[in-house]
């Protein structure tokens, strides 16, 4: 198996066919970890949808020196883009959410708090919240690599339900909110009643406890259909990829 690495675009230089790795950890990984050596080759990807084979020719301190032997489109990305607006969960859950959600084919993620939320941003989420963030870039950016995808989805700065309301989300064609049993359609009914073509979803999950029903109402003048995953109870970190798989094998983007 050739190794994949996503490299910053100032990184890659095709006119001199040259590239360097030069994130600290990609490079501790691609020397020490993997033990990869020179005239070894490696896929780098530039996150703008360009992928390269490349042969490393040097090692430095911090950076890895590759030649590039040649560069292709990437077309393992979904046409259909889906956002999810997740609520932050305890534990590894939510990092389990974005490592198989950007497996799946997600093109960003907007973390939330919510009345409910288990992890409180006036405490240690709101001391360490940029560090938390930079570590959801790297689970994402690894499963990212993994899943062979040619770009790595956006993580979002932490929102409350308030404030994800007052963005502007007319750019979505589709906006559902997941609810539990009740007299809310079915994700069935939903997609079957859509009559305008949709390129862009926002995905709003709640906590382990749910949304309340005020930020159910909360969110409805926003746009937000409420859709319910029939008559069982999933988990919190279970729903997106649920959700998400149906979306793009109702929309074909699963061939």
């Amino acid at each position: 198996m050739t190794h994949r690495f996503f490299v910053n675009p100032h990184q890659v230089n095709w006119q001199e066919k040259k590239a360097s790795v030069s994130d600290q950890e990609q490079a501790h990984k691609i020397s020490r970890v993997l033990r990869l050596r020179e005239n070894d080759q490696i896929v780098l990807l530039d996150g703008t949808g360009l992928i390269y084979n490349a042969q490393i020719i040097s090692f430095f301190s911090k950076a890895v020196q590759c030649r590039l032997l040649s560069r292709r489109s990437t077309n393992t990305d979904p046409e259909l883009k889906i956002t999810i607006a997740q609520s932050v969960l305890k534990g590894p859950k939510f990092d389990y959410v974005l490592q198989k959600c950007t497996e799946i084919g997600i093109s960003e993620f907007i973390p939330v708090t919510t009345e409910r939320t288990v992890i409180r941003i006036e405490g240690e989420m709101s001391r360490d919240l940029d560090r938390k963030i930079n570590r959801y870039e790297k689970i994402v950016q690894d499963a990212a690599e993994q899943s062979e995808r040619g770009f790595v989805p956006v993580v979002k700065n932490l929102m409350t339900v308030d404030e994800l309301c007052k963005v502007n989300l007319t750019a979505y064609d589709l906006k559902l909110v997941c609810t539990e049993r009740s007299q809310t359609n079915g994700i069935k009914e939903v997609l079957n009643s859509i009559q305008s073509k949709v390129q862009k979803i926002l995905l709003l999950i709640g906590p382990e406890g749910g949304f309340t029903e005020d930020e159910i109402k909360q969110v409805l003048p926003g746009g937000f259909t409420p859709v319910s995953l029939g008559k069982r109870i999933y988990r919190s970190e279970t729903v997106g990829m649920l959700l998400s798989g149906i979306l793009f094998f109702y929309f074909n983007d699963l061939k």
